[in-house]
């Protein structure tokens, strides 16, 4: 199995509307999104995605959230904006901007700081 890695980062504010805590106060953070292809194979060119086309998706989506308010995006107006359900998120827009490489995609990891992370992974099949 071969798997290629890109890590990219935004900035962001939030607050979890269905959370009591701190985290239910309007707070920011650098998120730092790690982006995972697998292949049993690379594809011609020796590459199993080329890492220019795979930062190009992710950064399409991730311009979207970057500097934002992310309770005014959809879905995060219906659901809290968790780094798991950023994940899950992010996973779903770069999958689609992929297109037929989308298939490839295997994990997202999206880092709320240093010390604490969420990922949203494609089940094995």
């Amino acid at each position: 199995m071969y798997e290629v890695e890109t890590i990219s980062s935004f900035s962001a504010a939030h607050r979890l509307m269905d959370y009591k805590g701190k985290c239910e106060h309007l707070h920011g953070h650098n998120y730092r999104v790690e982006v995972i292809c697998r292949a049993e194979a690379p594809r011609s060119g020796g590459m199993v995605i080329d890492f220019g086309d795979l930062k190009k998706a992710v950064w399409i989506v991730l311009e979207k959230l970057d500097h934002a308010y992310l309770n005014d995006i959809e879905p995060f107006t219906k659901i809290d904006p968790s780094a798991e359900n950023l994940a899950f998120y992010i996973f779903n827009k770069v999958e689609n901007e992929l297109g037929p490489l989308g298939s490839l995609l295997h994990k997202i990891t999206v880092w709320e700081s240093d010390s604490s992370r969420a990922s949203f992974i494609r089940n094995a099949k």
